[in-house]
C-alpha cells in the first residue's frame, strides 16, 4: 500500500525547475518554457533541458544527477519534465529516495516518467502524470483549456479535489512547422464497468510500455505483489499498442493475481493510429473490450473507468499518482483526497 503526501503547492512567482530524463523534445521547446511561465511562474533549466537525445541517450548518471539536483535545489518549488522516452528506467539505480522524501517538490510528467513516479510515490511523495512540456504545453496554437485549467490546479491545489471529463479530444500529431489546429471530436465521457460501488484508494501505475518495462528490468518499484487495495491507473502509449498485446499485459497480472486483489482499475484514453473517427472509436473499442474481457476472467466485479483524460491523448488530466481517489461508481464521480 502507497501512503503518499502532497508536496508543497506552487504559487505565484516560485521557480519550476525542467529537466530530461529521458530524452529531448524534437519541436516546441521554447513554446513549451512560455506557456510554463504563464502559470505565473519562474522557469530554471538544469543541464539535461539544454541538451539534445543524443547526448541524453547514453549518459545516465548525469540525467539522475539533475533529478536528484532539482530536488535538492533550495530555489527550485516543483520539478517538470521536458517530454517522455524510452530511457529513464536506468535512473532508477541512480536515485536517493531519502534525499526526494527530504525535499518534497511538485513532480510533472508522463509515458516514460513513469518510472520517476513509481520511485518517487515509493519515497511517500505525490506527483502528477501530464503537464510536461512536450506535448502537453507545447502543442496547439493554445494550451487547451482543459489541459490549461487542471495543470493550474495541480500546480496549486491540496487535495486536488474532484476531476471532470473533458468535453473533446484529439490524438493527431501537432505539427510544430504550419501549425494547424489538430482535429478534435466530441468526447462521451468516461465509460464505467463494474459494481455501482463506492471505493477509496491510493492511484498508482503509469504507461502500460513503461510498467511492463520496470518489470522486465526488475526495477523495485512496481511490484505487483503490493499493488492490494489500490487503483491502479494504466494508458497505452504513443506506438499504440492493439489489442491483443494491452490484454497480454493484463493477462499476465490476471495470472498473477494481481487483478483480483485491486480496489479500482482507470483506464486512459489511448492514443491511436488515426484516420476517420470511426475508426478510432473502434480501436477504443477494442481495447477496452479486451481489458473489460480479462478483467471478467479474472476478477469479476472489479470497477473499472475508461477514457479517463490522463496519457497520450488530449487533452491532458495531470493525474495525481500516489494520492487517495474516491471512485463513486454509483454517482459516476472521481475524487482525490
Amino acid at each position: 500500500m502507497f501512503d503518499c503526501d502532497y508536496p508543497p503547492p506552487v504559487t505565484a512567482g516560485d521557480t519550476v525547475a525542467v529537466i530530461a530524463p529521458s530524452h529531448a523534445p524534437p519541436d516546441g521547446f521554447d513554446e513549451g518554457l512560455r506557456r510554463l511561465r504563464s502559470f505565473s511562474v519562474r522557469t530554471k533549466l538544469f543541464d539535461t533541458a539544454t541538451r539534445d537525445t543524443a547526448w541524453l541517450r547514453n549518459r545516465p548518471e548525469a540525467r539522475a544527477q539533475d533529478v536528484m539536483d532539482a530536488f535538492r535545489d533550495d530555489e527550485t518549488d516543483a520539478v517538470v519534465a521536458a517530454m517522455g522516452g524510452n530511457r529513464a528506467v536506468q535512473l532508477l539505480d541512480h536515485l536517493d529516495a531519502d534525499a526526494v522524501a527530504r525535499n518534497p517538490k511538485r513532480f510533472f510528467g508522463s509515458s516514460d516518467n513513469t518510472h520517476l513516479h513509481l520511485f518517487l510515490n515509493s519515497a511517500g511523495l505525490v506527483s502528477f502524470y501530464g503537464g510536461q512540456l512536450f506535448p502537453d504545453l507545447a502543442a496547439d496554437p493554445a494550451v487547451h483549456p482543459y489541459t490549461r485549467a487542471n495543470v493550474e490546479r495541480a500546480l496549486g491545489e491540496t487535495p486536488f479535489g474532484r476531476v471532470r471529463p473533458a468535453p473533446r479530444w484529439s490524438d493527431d500529431y501537432y505539427d510544430f512547422d504550419d501549425r494547424e489546429p489538430r482535429t478534435w471530436f466530441p468526447a462521451d465521457g468516461w465509460e464505467w464497468h463494474g459494481p455501482d460501488e463506492r471505493v477509496r484508494a491510493p492511484v498508482v501505475g503509469g504507461c502500460l510500455s513503461m510498467l511492463r518495462t520496470h518489470l522486465l528490468a526488475g526495477a523495485p518499484y512496481f511490484d505487483p505483489d503490493s499493488l492490494d487495495d489500490c487503483a491502479l491507473a494504466v494508458e497505452t502509449s504513443g506506438e499504440t499498442p492493439g489489442a491483443s498485446e494491452v490484454e497480454r499485459f493484463f493477462v499476465a497480472l490476471g495470472e498473477r493475481g494481481v487483478l483480483d486483489d485491486l480496489a479500482a482499475l482507470l483506464v486512459g484514453k489511448p492514443e491511436t493510429p488515426g484516420g476517420a473517427r470511426e475508426d478510432r472509436e473502434e480501436f477504443r473499442r477494442r481495447q477496452r473490450e479486451a481489458i473489460a474481457g480479462t478483467v471478467a476472467d479474472y476478477a469479476d466485479g472489479l470497477p473499472v473507468v475508461f477514457d479517463l483524460d490522463f496519457g497520450h491523448a488530449a487533452p491532458v488530466l495531470p493525474l495525481p499518482m500516489g494520492a487517495e481517489a474516491v471512485i463513486d461508481g454509483r454517482e459516476r464521480t472521481i475524487r482525490f483526497a
